[in-house]
């Protein structure tokens, strides 16, 4: 089930002005001083994009629920893979683009500062990633994680022909915050990524969650949902 068709133009031209808003930021913003303004990049930039391919999608004619959870669903995939691509990508964008994705308060509550960044956050003890660093991934890696089960609530009201692609998408990217971890917080001088032959052995999971949402134990309690 797609959304009618007088429908959807309203919602596309809205969504796709605040995309391109979200271009424009990265013209004249380089640093982030909140979560808050930080996750509206997220949502101009990625968000957006899944709201758009929502009602490409479709909806699974079975559902007959409100929509506003399927969209919070996509809405929470399209922010947390943005947030993956920002963590993964740390040093890169500080060293070639000097751009910070980050909230620049929570930098300062683990007692970050942005010269420690361009130092690149190495324990001059240790050799190994600073120990600040390494509790705010922990802390940033649980937030994306989160946006991720957030979005799990929603893939499988999804018409079946979308609900592959979109777990996939959801699995391999997770497995990028795991990369991350494995390479003991270091995106500074590491670029985490997924081997390709984890990326193929994901997919037959991928494959069984969208095939059989049912093995979802909140899949019965959400298509029970009527509008």
């Amino acid at each position: 089930m797609s959304l009618p068709l007088v429908v959807w133009p309203a919602c596309f031209i809205v969504t796709c002005r605040d995309m391109i808003d979200g271009m424009r930021m990265d013209l004249v913003k380089s640093r982030y001083e909140t979560y808050d303004e930080l996750y509206e990049y997220c949502y101009r930039v990625a968000g957006t994009v899944a709201l758009m391919s929502m009602p490409v999608m479709g909806v699974d004619p079975a559902y007959k629920g409100p929509l506003e959870p399927v969209y919070r669903a996509a809405l929470a995939l399209g922010t947390a893979n943005q947030l993956t691509n920002i963590l993964r990508d740390v040093g890169e964008d500080l060293q070639t683009r000097n751009r910070i994705y980050l909230p620049l308060d929570e930098l300062a509550q683990y007692g970050i500062a942005e010269k420690d960044l361009v130092a690149g956050m190495y324990s001059p003890t240790t050799g190994r990633m600073d120990e600040r660093w390494q509790r705010f991934m922990s802390f940033q890696i649980d937030r994306a994680q989160q946006l991720f089960a957030d979005a799990e609530a929603g893939v499988d009201l999804l018409d079946q022909k979308a609900r592959w692609p979109v777990w996939s998408a959801l699995i391999l990217y997770r497995q990028i915050l795991d990369a991350i971890e494995a390479n003991g917080y270091d995106n500074f001088t590491q670029r985490a990524y997924v081997p390709k032959w984890r990326k193929f052995a994901s997919l037959p999971l991928a494959f069984s969650k969208a095939a059989m949402p049912q093995l979802n134990p909140n899949y019965k309690k959400m298509m029970a949902v009527r509008r």
